[in-house]
């Protein structure tokens, strides 16, 4: 029966920040399913319910052997779990040796002392995790070069992808800025015209002028004309409504748009022409509509002429 972790790592606490940790998260960056108290038991968890259960899911048992391992009852009584798990169910036991020799682990279990064990007397964490993957997941050994093993097994192969990650985003970044300068600030209508032009009667300086589709534009740092999204977009009682009658029968009702403020200045409104003076003004009105974004140039021509007008 397939088992739910790879493997179990029975250890003593006082060996978790110098070898016990470190090997368990390299296993974990090289693929291997870990059972490992840091990361198996959870808030509420029966200590020893959960690591009965995380021995029986396991296929292979690791045992960190160490002086302080040595020492303990409750480690011991994993090691007992794990040994009686080997004889009846041919499981794999596979000891480390940390600060010991063979004769302490003999002096612990002659059994353990004849086998094979990982030494770390001549490697590091990430080196035992290695052979460990070797061992127990050798499908996923072979998928990488040696120097590649390594990379994951140090996390040199993440901070490299968190490294290109940034990259990345610093480019997107930089390509948003680009994109930006191409559309309104407001509500990202894209560019329509771009020229120089002079800055001042004598043309002595020069600027660029932008105008954008949806009528803002700006030369240099000054903005000329508002974009119907910008909140200081006028009201349509910024403006003085100026009228003319007709002088000819020719002739039709003529309606302006005087800017009263500052910021109906920079929002011109086109003038209209009607057969009577509502006419015009409604039409001028319209047009106020139109130019503050509130109806479409569909909807002006449908309400200033009719539906297919």
């Amino acid at each position: 029966m397939a088992k739910k972790h790879d493997v179990f790592i029975s250890h003593a606490s006082p060996d978790k920040d110098s070898f016990v940790r470190p090997f368990a998260e390299a296993l974990r960056r090289l693929g291997v399913n870990v059972w490992y108290d840091e990361f198996s038991i959870g808030l509420g968890d029966s200590i020893a319910g959960a690591i009965d259960k995380g021995i029986a899911q396991s296929a292979f048992g690791i045992v960190v052997i160490s002086p302080s391992f040595i020492k303990r009852k409750w480690t011991q009584h994993e090691l007992r779990a794990l040994i009686g798990l080997n004889v009846e169910e041919d499981r794999k036991i596979v000891p480390i040796w940390l600060g010991v020799t063979r004769a302490d682990v003999a002096a612990l279990s002659p059994s353990l002392a004849d086998k094979m064990a990982i030494d770390t007397q001549h490697i590091d964490a990430n080196e035992a995790a290695i052979q460990i993957l070797r061992l127990v997941r050798p499908d996923l050994y072979g998928l990488h070069p040696r120097a590649e093993l390594e990379e994951m097994a140090s996390g040199t192969t993440l901070q490299k992808l968190q490294n290109e990650i940034e990259e990345l985003r610093d480019e997107m970044e930089g390509l948003q800025e680009q994109i930006e300068e191409y559309q309104c600030p407001y509500c990202g209508s894209g560019l329509s015209d771009r020229i120089h032009a002079p800055a001042d009667p004598e043309e002595k300086h020069w600027d660029m002028r932008e105008t954008f589709a949806c009528g803002y534009q700006r030369f240099g740092g000054t903005v000329e004309s508002l974009c119907p999204k910008d909140s200081r977009f006028p009201k349509f009682v910024e403006y003085e409504i100026i009228c003319f009658a007709p002088q000819t029968e020719q002739d039709q009702w003529e309606c302006h748009a005087r800017p009263k403020t500052e910021m109906a200045r920079k929002a011109t409104i086109q003038s209209s022409w009607g057969k009577t003076r509502d006419e015009a003004c409604r039409r001028l009105e319209l047009n106020y509509e139109y130019r503050a974004g509130k109806i479409s140039n569909r909807e002006w021509n449908d309400r200033l002429f009719g539906p297919g007008g």
